[in-house]
């Protein structure tokens, strides 16, 4: 599974820090970039960004606390670090460029072999890139000053370039007449089916945002925890879960005592076959809608 890695805070040498949520088009930079991911097929997304911010905590994606005062690249060491057992590949940008299109996202997740592919437009590197989850630990363990590509280089990691014909690769944030060149043909202006689909019995249970909670409750043997990834209230997260129990008459999270807190928590059998059963139903729900919209929007 290819995860996307999204750098919200950090210092490089050209700026102090990001700007998740000046607005690009009608949208935040941000939120345009969640969307180019999601609507690629990438469904595992980590933003890591100033704990006091969560931009587009509706969105369903995982937040993590960047460093503070930090390096862009000690953000993508969290990063990298979160998602090494999560999947086999991650797209790494930062919220500075973006406009690259869904195209170059799978043409970047199809590339076979390499631990590192670049996408590449008329003699120039772009963003996101992406690098092989076996790669991950060359990159860790980096402790130079010259960022994510010093990384790369000292590594010896060899890069693999993606030939793509998609000037938004380049296009900073900073260089608005070329983002607004970009935005009149940026993929995210075609039509596209998108939907969040939720299972009702009295009342709507579960859906994206309840299987979020559940997967990262699983992951971090935390209901808190996994409310501050998801960028909403403990509260909201306790409520989530009890509108689950009460529709389906079953727990679906256990408390147990112990642990460096003093207890965690643990998704019941009963909530992971739920997960499960989501996921599978969902993936073919999504092609069935897919070939819909083919048949009555595609002119």
């Amino acid at each position: 599974m290819v995860a996307a890695l999204i750098i919200a805070s950090g210092k490089t040498k050209d700026r102090a820090d990001f700007e998740p949520l000046r607005e690009v088009g009608t949208i935040p930079a941000i939120h345009r970039i969640i969307r180019v991911f999601q609507r690629a097929g990438i469904e595992r997304i980590a933003v890591v960004c100033n704990d006091s911010e969560k931009p587009g905590s509706h969105m369903n994606v995982v937040y993590l606390p960047g460093k503070e005062g930090g390096q862009m690249l000690d953000n993508v060491k969290i990063g990298l670090s979160y998602l090494q057992d999560k999947c086999t590949a991650a797209m790494v940008t930062h919220v500075a460029v973006p406009l690259f299109s869904v195209e170059t996202v799978r043409a970047l997740m199809f590339a076979s072999d390499g631990p590192v592919y670049v996408p590449f437009y008329r003699g120039r590197t772009g963003h996101p890139l992406l690098l092989r989850a076996d790669y991950f630990g060359e990159i860790l363990s980096y402790e130079g000053e010259d960022g994510l590509a010093g990384a790369v280089r000292a590594s010896g990691l060899q890069r693999r370039f993606i030939e793509v014909e998609d000037e938004g690769v380049l296009a900073n944030i900073e260089d608005k007449d070329s983002c607004d060149h970009l935005l009149s043909e940026h993929s995210l202006r075609k039509s596209s089916p998108e939907i969040k689909i939720q299972i009702v019995r009295e009342k709507p249970f579960y859906g994206p945002g309840a299987q979020l909670l559940l997967q990262l409750t699983e992951e971090t043997g935390s209901l808190l925890e996994a409310c501050r990834r998801m960028g909403i209230s403990y509260s909201k997260g306790r409520k989530i879960i009890a509108v689950m129990e009460q529709q389906l008459g079953e727990p679906v999270i256990e408390s147990r005592q112990g642990g460096k807190d003093g207890g965690y928590s643990v998704v019941t059998e009963e909530g992971r076959q739920l997960m499960e059963r989501y996921t599978a139903f969902c993936l073919e729900a999504k092609q069935c809608i897919h070939d819909l919209f083919e048949k009555y929007f595609t002119l």
